[in-house]
């Protein structure tokens, strides 16, 4: 069996181990440094953000946009900044751009830029990707790594563990990291999918593709939790969107943990609210002056001059008002049809499974890990970083800048 020494094996190839292979071969030099990587190439997951243009951070960057372990959170963010990150990029020669939210790209506008830049750095230091290495065992004799596969085993002084979660399964991604930490000795905290549609009871076939702007707000046990504003979009099983990604987190942990934020909960609702721009006595208004106009029509199109048709129509099939004719509502109906486009509930009925998730929540926390160097509390010059850890951040780049800034920890502690 072929054996190969190095100074640092970098175990996963994703957007964290493929910054932390660039830190660690700038720190310590050419040839220092191996990706280790199970699938046949690395970066797969990373040309799928943002949808293909690979959103890396966020001009709002704050510790208010993360959940989980906040201590790893604040020492990543202290020491990987804004200006950190377009200065890491800016060395690769990537133009990075934000648009009107905040939301930062590469200029290109393409993962693929920022893909290829950071193999180009990777070759310019000489780092090595093992690809279609499928660890065996991984092991620690006499201060040195021992990282085995059935044809090649890799021994080095420091090891990363960037593996990333399950989430995102087409895309090559399941627990392993997880796994052989365990084995290791290191546990996580548990784990659930976050950043995902929802699936609901309600089931408004008619309203698949259908997007409206407005407010999404999670109820438990009949009292609101959290509300986010943005596009909605109908599913033929549910809601989508991002508003509906961020509240998803939630949703996913009441059905997987019982418990929202450390509290048990009987139930959870999502309301939907499609008219957010009106107070509700000023849409009860607009739609007793709609009832004039639409006087000898049908109570499913009152709402179709604000909204698309087919939401109008599921709105008033909701209210029980679908085969009323408008020349015969009432003060009562109209006030049902405003408070059912304000109240458009929707029932969760399951988490999401991993497949239409784009990031997990939970992982290793601070028990484990120093957040000061995310090296192992248990095994000196084993590192975690990424998505592994007991981190997750809300849609708009929060996750991937998370994901470079932790890579920039490990390489400050090796020599």
């Amino acid at each position: 069996m072929e054996i190969k020494n190095v100074k640092t094996a970098i175990i996963g190839g994703g957007a964290s181990g493929l910054a932390v292979a660039i830190a660690c071969a700038k720190k310590l030099g050419f040839g220092s440094t191996v990706i280790i990587e199970r699938q046949a190439r690395t970066g797969r997951k990373l040309l799928a953000t943002g949808n293909g243009r690979c959103n890396v951070t966020n001009l709002n960057l704050s510790l208010k946009h993360y959940y989980g372990d906040k201590e790893i959170v604040h020492s990543v963010l202290s020491n990987f900044s804004l200006k950190d990150l377009k200065k890491f990029f800016g060395s690769m020669g990537i133009l990075l751009n934000a648009d009107e939210e905040g939301r930062v790209y590469p200029y290109s506008n393409r993962a693929e830029t920022v893909l290829d830049g950071m193999r180009n750095e990777l070759n310019r230091f000489g780092v090595e990707e093992l690809c279609d290495f499928k660890i065996k065992e991984i092991d620690k004799k006499n201060g040195e790594f021992i990282i085995t596969s059935e044809t090649l085993t890799v021994k080095a002084q420091y090891v990363v563990f960037a593996t990333g979660s399950q989430a995102s399964p087409l895309l090559g991604a399941n627990d392993s990291g997880y796994q052989l930490l365990k084995r290791l000795g290191i546990h996580s905290t548990p784990l659930f999918p976050t950043l995902s549609p929802v699936s609901a009871k309600e089931r408004y076939k008619n309203l698949k593709g259908v997007r409206a702007k407005g407010r999404v707000s999670l109820l438990a046990d009949g009292k609101e939790l959290l509300h986010r504003n943005g596009e909605i979009q109908f599913t033929d099983y549910g809601i989508s969107g991002i508003c509906v990604f961020e509240i998803s987190r939630f949703v996913n942990e009441f059905f997987m943990l019982n418990r929202i934020n450390g509290r048990a909960y009987r139930e959870i609702k999502i309301s939907v609210d499609v008219m957010s721009d009106f107070q509700y006595n000023d849409l009860c208004t607009y739609l007793y002056q709609c009832k004039k106009i639409f006087l000898d029509g049908k109570t499913t199109d009152l709402l179709s001059a604000a909204l698309n048709k087919k939401l109008s129509q599921s709105i008033a099939q909701y209210c029980g008002l679908a085969s009323k004719p408008c020349r015969s509502l009432t003060d009562h109906d109209i006030k049902k049809l405003a408070w059912g486009a304000k109240n458009f509930i929707f029932t969760p009925v399951t988490g999401n499974d991993y497949k239409s998730a784009q990031v997990s929540a939970g992982g290793i926390n601070s028990e484990y890990v120093d957040p000061n160097t995310l090296m192992s509390r248990k095994i000196r010059n084993l590192f975690i970083v990424g998505e592994l850890l007991d981190v997750d951040g809300e849609c708009g780049g929060y996750n991937l800048h998370f994901a470079f800034g932790s890579a920039m920890l490990p390489s400050k502690s090796m020599k």
